[in-house]
């Protein structure tokens, strides 16, 4: 069954256990959960995400892999990092196969535009697995698509036997810019050559490939260029951002003190506020909350330009406020 949330902002999790657990390139594994217990699991869109609830402790947000339609199961690809911070690290060299855990339901803030005449995805190493959960869903709709898909070398680039099976010289270009010969992929003259007809270009990868895509798509019509990052640092603080601010909680009653000693996110769950989060970073959108009143100090890589200016949301893990209160529905 499903676990209703015990507090204002808690998300539901789902009882899942570990199915199966395959080796997908050098130091990658893609992880198989099937739900326990008569859970139904919720269905989702290409590009979503779902939060493991580890053993040790850690949440961590992972892209599911598999077809959208693929109902029963959540597929998620994991690169053991270097350093990790220790989810990756847990789900490599301790989860097994057989294990009970909990993972969120479905949430996306990559969602695939069905509208596009064309879709141009760029990958960069693990990126590319909401990128897999998008080919599948072109595939079944007929959609015009094309990958760009760079890794170090052919043995860190994870799904491999899957791509094959498309066909290659239509839209699969694969790139491995540490093998003799290589480059790294030259975005701006990839998008240079794909723009037009109403292409929309989807990125994710490692933070510099991020940044050039940024540059080379800022001359492109809004809406049409897309990314997630799944790292990094949250933006600066801006230079009309306060130290010490209030944050009034209208759901739970509870009034806090915001020092620069503390996040917003600390202080909820200092005061028993269990609200979601995971990458601590400001990219995953696990710790989404909407203002009432207030202008925030948006730190965070998720919310669209509209989002920023309608200052209606905000995420509490590295953001923090221009005005001396916010009152936050919480």
């Amino acid at each position: 069954m499903m676990m209703q949330p015990s507090l204002p902002g808690q998300d539901m999790t789902l009882p899942v256990v570990v199915r199966s657990m395959t080796l997908l390139a050098r130091d990658t594994l893609a992880v198989e959960f099937t739900p326990q217990d008569g859970v139904t699991l919720p269905p989702f869109d290409a590009g979503a995400h779902v939060d493991l609830f580890l053993p040790n402790g850690i949440r961590r947000s992972y892209s599911l892999c598999n077809a959208p339609g693929d109902t029963g199961r959540y597929v998620v690809g994991v690169k053991k990092a270097d350093p990790s911070r220790g989810a990756s690290s847990y789900i490599h060299d301790t989860l097994r196969v057989g294990q009970v855990m909990k993972v969120s339901a479905p949430k996306n803030n990559f969602p695939l535009d069905e509208s596009a005449a064309k879709s141009v995805l760029i990958a960069g190493g693990i990126g590319i697995t909401p990128m897999m959960s998008m080919i599948d869903r072109m595939e079944a709709t007929g959609a015009d698509w094309t990958l760009y898909y760079s890794c170090r070398t052919r043995a860190d680039a994870a799904f491999l036997d899957r791509l094959d099976l498309l066909d290659k010289a239509r839209c699969v270009n694969l790139n491995f810019d540490g093998e003799p010969g290589g480059a790294m992929l030259n975005l701006a003259e990839i998008i240079g050559a794909e723009q037009g007809d109403g292409a929309h270009f989807y990125a994710c990868g490692p933070a510099p490939m991020l940044d050039a895509f940024e540059a080379a798509t800022a001359g492109l019509p809004e809406g049409h260029a897309h990314l997630e990052r799944f790292g990094g640092e949250p933006l600066p603080v801006s230079d009309d951002a306060l130290e010490t601010f209030e944050v009034e909680c209208v759901q739970s009653g509870l009034n806090l003190t915001i020092t620069p000693e503390t996040t917003i996110l600390d202080a909820l769950l200092d005061n028993g506020i269990d609200i979601p989060f995971s990458c601590m970073d400001g990219v995953c959108g696990s710790c989404r909350v909407g203002v009432v009143e207030g202008t925030p100090d948006h730190r965070d890589m998720v919310l669209s330009d509209g989002e920023l200016a309608a200052n209606k949301v905000m995420m509490v893990c590295c953001s923090g406020s221009r005005s001396p209160k916010l009152v936050l529905d919480i």
